[in-house]
């Protein structure tokens, strides 16, 4: 059933408005990224596809998991955590998410009993959208991987991918609905009894009961993060697996909250200062961390391929490291434009790659274009300056009050 229903959103006109917004997205990027390099990196009409699929992915996970807990829209208080998630990204991009968002409310109203919301279902639901994005972080690999030069805080260009992705999530959501006793609709299905795992509370009307409709539900969600120090693929299992780990203890938290009112409030303060603490800890090791994608001493290397070229074909990857095309030795870019001039139909490339020299064959059906993006000399005029960043709300009301 929630297969069938995740796939029927396909038909809303709400998805594709969404979808488009993400097309507008890779757009974006595809533009800068070929201002920077004058070449771009992957196929649009990839990205999107993927995007679809992943997020197709993602829904039936995230749906099958709110099922499993018995989530209902009727006590998440949505109508309170979108507005402060609009007012915390004013603040800065990067807090439009739930585990903010979802996670003041939470704190709010066990501290203070406003707003009406059932706490452990918020954080419940801000638990499973993490353990979703964690498992489409882990299976996109190089997808939304885009090469960019960065200025670092010492002076130094140094090769890095942006990565970000963009998922239209199809989700069906479960609402309780009160109808008399003894009309129970048709199509009910009986549920195991020890469901769901986080009750409603819900107290129905005289003389009715609760029953649980399916509600189809398009939501979206991103992810952004910078491979400096890292490889891509490196970077992503990296962060999945720490946002895993905090959706995961998120998630035992609230069934644990259910139980026990006194961890209510270790759980909604958990949401909040998990992520930032996981954001700033691995952002800082990142940035901090000697770079991956410089200049070596003897060969040049690849910073990434071109979609569709000789390179992508062969498996060159990021970090690989030419030492000689054909009979030519490359220690230098220039030996490599000569190389490429003086190169047959059909060839061959030697490099390294975790110290290890391969060969691959090429064949060349385009020109002589060897469809590589070279790690930065230190001379490029176009770049991103990213520095370390340490903000917070605390920081946001300093900068208001002028101190």
């Amino acid at each position: 059933m929630i297969i069938g229903r995740t796939l029927a959103m396909y038909a809303d006109p709400t998805f594709w408005t969404i979808l488009a917004l993400v097309i507008l997205q890779y757009w974006q990027m595809q533009r800068n990224q070929k201002r920077m390099f004058g070449v771009h990196s992957y196929s649009m009409k990839q990205q999107v596809l993927l995007a679809a699929v992943y997020g197709m992915v993602g829904g039936i996970l995230a749906s099958f998991l709110l099922t499993v807990c018995g989530i209902t829209l009727n006590q998440l208080g949505l109508n309170y955590i979108w507005p402060v998630a609009i007012f915390l990204m004013i603040i800065n991009m990067r807090f439009l998410c739930f585990a903010y968002a979802g996670g003041l409310v939470a704190v709010s109203n066990v501290l203070f009993g406003w707003p009406a919301v059932n706490v452990p279902q918020v954080l419940a639901l801000v638990a499973i959208l993490h353990i979703t994005e964690s498992v489409l972080i882990a299976i996109s690999n190089r997808y939304g991987a885009i090469p960019l030069i960065l200025k670092k805080e010492d002076g130094r260009l140094v090769g890095a991918f942006n990565l970000q992705n963009f998922w239209p999530l199809p989700l069906v959501l479960l609402s309780a609905v009160a109808v008399p006793q003894g009309e129970m609709p048709g199509g009910i299905i009986k549920m195991p009894d020890w469901w769901p795992l986080l009750s409603a509370n819900l107290i129905a009307p005289e003389g009715h009961q609760w029953v649980y409709a399916t509600m189809p539900v398009v939501a979206a969600l991103g992810y952004a993060d910078i491979a400096v120090a890292s490889s891509p693929s490196q970077r992503r299992k990296q962060s999945a697996l720490h946002l895993g780990l905090y959706s995961v203890t998120l998630l035992g938290l609230a069934l644990l909250a259910a139980k026990f009112d006194w961890i209510k409030i270790f759980a909604a303060l958990a949401s909040p200062l998990g992520h930032e603490f996981l954001i700033q800890r691995d952002n800082r090791r990142e940035m901090e961390g000697e770079p991956r994608f410089v200049r070596p001493e003897i060969g040049v290397m690849v910073l990434d391929t071109v979609y569709d070229t000789p390179a992508r074909r062969a498996g060159l990857q990021p970090g690989d490291i030419i030492t000689r095309l054909n009979q030519t030795g490359i220690r230098w870019p220039y030996d490599l434009e000569l190389a490429l001039a003086e190169l047959p139909p059909e060839g061959w490339i030697e490099y390294e790659r975790n110290g290890v020299l391969q060969q691959k064959k090429l064949k060349f059906d385009k020109g002589k274009t060897l469809g590589i993006i070279l790690v930065p000399n230190g001379n490029e005029s176009s770049y991103a300056e990213m520095r370390t960043e340490r903000f917070g709300l605390i920081d946001w009301f300093k900068r208001k009050m002028g101190a």
